[in-house]
């Protein structure tokens, strides 16, 4: 019933998949990640013959086969299975790899290495014999010269790719070529000198029978840590490095290795490599004589914590507990450690042992043996009773041994939570509840009492050990205003210390869920309380990474209130690093948020500016402080932010040099970060496109920037799909226009012609190479806005160039397949009005307006359309055309008018003029053109009573809003005045200047 289901999924999936064009490559993905790999055989089997799917994909069907068979072994539990699924990928492998031309050839052969890599490590399960580890050793040889050959033969391509001297922007295709290779030629390097290490310790004794292959490994990991450090395949060499030196018997260079590995910037590519050095420094340390087990622990414990989720199996991370955990038992063995130190450290060994053993694998039988030795397999321990303890160590030995019952009760309690429940286990998981809260309370008890007995002779840090003890007892009781008493009281009496930093969290932490319970208009207290300790703890531990998020801690309260002087002091007082530089990047865009906030809802320019310049020092200080060659999705955000800054205040260069940066530039990041949101990659090259505009218009040699605008052009195009995407894209596209038009309105006559050239031919590419509804209509519209800033001031009718730019704006927007698109409709009719074609535009008007009546700007377009035909027409047909700009005209089915006319737009947006400034503006312009009209009717029909209709107009306008606009309304006002004053004989005094309030 199960693979039915499979099978129908598949189908359905691939059947919708077909519908949308076959993205064949990402359904596989799917089925693999989802552990269907029968069904992707079956449907890889399939593809070559199913319409729509990409002929690259067709071409790559073998090695996509082998992927899922490598898969299926890796996921089967049958050895038979396996190793037939094995065979099956290597010979697919090899098919592929008699393509030779194929772009993916050097990654065909970067699996089949791994692929021999893999069976020589199937080879070693379990407990081989010498035939086995020939076998083995033979097999990552092979892959080794496997590895070579890439290394080899993509050397030679980067070469040859190094004096082509390939410019990312005008070949985006061969940069990302040359990046794939780049990485290929690193990866391989890495594998290849992995492999001869593998080889080597296939030998009873590596050291000695494997010395040459272990010393040929170490020249290849220095030479590739030396070469390639700044790349991760460089800096993880570190701790094969340690590992090798650790078996040649170097302990001093394999020590320096593994710590040198562990100063590595945080990235994710690397914490593997991390915890494998983290077990190599415990090795060694275990190894000195006297073993130096604290410095092992204190060097490499708090990686503990750092395990996500999806590294809870990881073979690396299961050594690295076994390693610690050993190093824990060596502080146990200690007699002359205190009782309580001494639990406390049996404790921490068998909560790793245990974390071990539930993972499969070969460490497992080593984990339950060291377990057994512990005493772990015996029942769970008595619980103390809660009688006064009669000591001080009473207490503290009865302490531990809560900590011993409440840790395998909370073991039982995971394991039977994960069955399936039934009325018994719940009432078992109940019971086993009671018996850990009972405990936690007999552990406070009993501390309680103990430290009542304390005395002069009493060890301060057995005294601070009992307190934690305590915090952590309270905590896990939920009694959090009790645990930031004990806490906060720990870090202050034990500053510095291990302990003492484990209390100040414990408080830190019981603060923040306090947070949670109780209401904003009441924390203030807690807030106050929160950021002293968060103070302290940063200053008293400043190189401890957990006291460092104690500070992000504060950090990220004052933000969550607003309070950015706040932050930014503490932000300032960090130390520097990656979590400073964070900080102010994050703080830096909050800030340009607040910016936009201010500029739109409050309307406080001076506010916005203000805040911009703090966003942009932050911004810039931010990336600047990143460290190593490794940038995160975050700090290519921040660089796009501040590339927005720079482009809001007209330095389109500086907005270009950010996108460009070699180490943060986000243009070249959002290729190697792996498939970005949508929204950012719109983002990202919208802010590019606005950048490139920005150079073209204020460069002397605009025609420089036609290929890299193209190829951005289409980036943007790629970023954006869907319908709700296509919208996005065509706002995007919309305010570019626009702002060209605002650029060429300024420009000088000679520039503005070299300008409209430069932009010609950069739209006919972009026309030639595209079918894309969003990118054409932009095309149209760029045309447009050239060609009406080509036209005279005050021209109405194009002419010349700017009649040439219009006419192909116009069969740009008519060769549209969705000539019902409000946008496209709206654009053509506007063209054709400034072309002179005014039937026509109203035309396309009337059939807009009657989907989108109230569309304003089309309403004003429409109207506007019958004013400038009215102009063109002799007097008697003239005098109807301005009274149908006037009044409206179109009847639609409701026998209203369809086009309202310049007086049912003044009406309708005077009663919206308080809302925003365009139904403001738009009254104004629309009251102006009632009077203009009306005065136009009267000089065509010679009928002064239109005029004097205008003058009325004007003057009830005037009454109600003096300032008619603003200076350059009121100015057409009072011009339009004195002309219709001065047509009926009255003096043409104007609109009377505003009369100052009596009061």
């Amino acid at each position: 019933m199960v693979m039915a289901s499979c099978v129908l999924v598949a189908s359905a999936v691939s059947q919708n998949v077909r519908a949308e064009g076959e993205p064949a490559e990402a359904f596989v993905k799917q089925l693999r990640n989802a552990g269907y790999f029968d069904t992707a055989i079956s449907y890889l089997d399939r593809a070559e013959k199913m319409p729509g799917v990409d002929s690259s994909f067709v071409a790559a069907i073998p090695l996509e086969r082998a992927q899922t068979y490598i898969e299926t072994a890796l996921n089967s539990g049958n050895p038979d299975d396996r190793d037939k699924a094995f065979a099956d990928a290597e010979a697919s492998l090899q098919e592929f790899l008699t393509r030779e031309s194929h772009p993916r050839q050097s990654e065909a052969r970067l699996q089949l290495g791994k692929l021999q890599m893999i069976r020589a490590a199937q080879l070693l399960a379990g407990e081989p014999v010498e035939t086995e580890k020939r076998q083995a050793r033979e097999s990552y040889l092979a892959a080794a010269k496997t590895f070579d050959g890439i290394v080899s033969d993509l050397r030679g391509k980067l070469e040859s790719m190094r004096g082509q001297k390939i410019d990312p922007e005008k070949d985006p295709d061969a940069a990302a070529l040359r990046d794939q290779y780049r990485f290929e030629f690193l990866q391989s390097q890495l594998n290849a000198a992995d492999a001869i290490k593998l080889a080597a310790k296939t030998h009873t004794d590596p050291a000695k029978d494997g010395k040459a292959q272990l010393e040929d490994a170490v020249k290849r990991f220095e030479e590739l840590n030396q070469k390639y450090a700044t790349y991760s395949p460089g800096a993880i060499a570190l701790s094969h490095l340690g590992d090798l030196n650790e078996l040649l018997g170097k302990s001093d260079l394999a020590l320096d290795n593994y710590l040198r590995m562990l100063e590595e910037p945080a990235v994710d590519q690397l914490r593997e490599a991390k915890f494998m050095s983290a077990a190599g420094v415990i090795r060694l340390k275990l190894a000195a004589d006297p073993p130096a087990y604290q410095e092992a622990i204190d060097r490499t414990a708090n990686w503990v914590k750092e395990i996500r989720p999806n590294e809870e199996s990881l073979p690396v991370v299961q050594e690295f507990r076994i390693q610690l955990a050993k190093a824990y038992l060596a502080k146990a063995a200690d007699d002359s450690l205190k009782k309580g130190e001494i639990g406390r450290a049996k404790s921490e060994g068998r909560d790793l042992l245990r974390a071990a053993s539930k993972v499969p694998g070969p460490h497992v039988e080593q984990a339950k043996a060291m377990l057994a030795d512990l005493g772990i397999e015996q029942e769970t321990e008595a619980l103390p009773t809660a009688e006064p303890p009669s000591s001080f160590d009473d207490a503290m030995e009865k302490a531990t041994q809560v900590l011993s019952v409440t840790s395998d009760l909370e073991e039982a309690l995971k394991v039977i939570q994960a069955q399936k429940q039934t009325p018994q286990l719940k009432q078992q998981i109940d019971d086993i509840q009671k018996q850990i809260d009972e405990s936690y309370r007999i552990g406070v008890q009993v501390l309680r009492g103990g430290l009542a007995m304390v005395t002069s002779e009493t060890n301060t840090e057995s005294l601070n050990q009992a307190r934690q003890i305590l915090a952590y007892f309270l905590y896990q009781s939920k009694r959090l205003r009790e645990t930031v008493v004990v806490g906060n009281f720990l870090a202050r009496h034990a500053p510095g210390t291990d302990l003492g930093l484990k209390g100040g969290l414990m408080a830190l932490t019981s603060m923040q869920l306090l947070l949670a319970e109780v209401p904003d208009d009441a924390n203030e207290g807690l807030i106050l309380q929160l950021e002293s300790l968060g103070k302290f703890l940063a200053k008293t531990w400043p190189d401890d990474p957990n006291a460092a998020a104690a500070q992000g801690l504060q950090i990220r309260l004052l933000l969550k209130k607003d309070d950015f002087d706040g932050a930014q002091q503490l932000i300032d007082d960090m130390a520097a690093g990656s979590e400073r530089a964070s900080f102010k990047r994050l703080l830096g865009q909050l800030l340009w948020n607040q910016s936009i906030v201010a500029r739109s809802q409050e309307n406080d320019d001076a506010k916005s500016e203000m805040l911009i310049d703090r966003a942009k020092r932050n911004l810039q200080s931010g990336l600047d402080e990143i460290e190593g060659n490794l940038i995160e999705v975050e700090g290519m955000q921040a660089a796009t932010v501040l590339a927005k800054i720079h482009l809001m205040q007209q330095d389109s260069a500086a907005a270009l040099k950010v996108l460009d940066h070699p180490k943060y530039g986000p243009l070249e990041w959002i290729t190697k970060l792996g498939k970005q949101s949508e929204a950012f990659a719109g983002e990202l090259y919208s802010t590019e496109l606005k950048a490139l505009v920005g150079q073209m218009l204020e460069s002397d040699t605009p025609e420089t920037y036609l290929d890299r605008m193209t190829a951005t052009m289409e980036k943007l195009r790629k970023a954006y799909q869907g319908e709700e995407s296509q919208t996005r894209l065509t706002q995007t596209y919309m305010r570019l226009a626009n702002d060209l038009k605002a650029q060429l309105d300024t420009a000088t006559p000679a520039r503005k012609t070299k300008l409209i050239e430069a932009f010609r031919v950069m739209l006919q590419r972009i026309s030639d190479a595209t079918n894309d509804n969003a990118t054409l209509r932009w095309v149209g519209q760029t045309l447009m806005s050239m060609g009406e800033a080509s036209m005279d001031q005050g021209q109405v009718k194009a002419t010349g160039q700017a009649a040439d730019l219009l006419a192909q704006a116009v069969e740009t927007f008519k060769s549209l397949p969705d000539q019902d698109n409000p946008t496209t409709a709206y654009l053509l009719g506007l063209s054709q009005r400034l072309m002179g074609e005014y039937k026509d535009s109203i035309d396309t008007f009337d059939k807009l307006l009657q989907q989108k009546p109230l569309m304003l700007e089309a309403q004003v377009e429409a109207a506007q359309a019958y004013e400038s035909w009215a102009g063109t027409l002799p007097p008697n047909i003239a005098y109807k055309a301005y009274r149908a700009a006037l009044e409206g005209a179109r009847p639609g089915k409701d026998k209203k008018n369809v086009i309202w006319g310049w007086a049912e737009i003044s009406s309708k947006t005077s009663k919206m003029i308080n809302r925003n400034e365009n139904f403001k503006e738009k009254f104004f312009e629309s009251r102006y053109h009632v009077a203009l009209c009306l005065y136009l009717m009267g000089k065509a029909g010679k009928r002064d009573d239109d005029i004097k209709k205008a003058i009325k107009v004007i003057r009830e306008a005037a009454t109600l809003f003096p300032d008619l606009g603003g200076p350059k309304r009121r100015a057409e006002y009072d011009a339009l005045m004195k002309e219709a004053q001065r047509s009926v004989g009255q003096n043409p005094v104007g609109i009377a200047k505003p009369q100052p309030n009596g009061n």
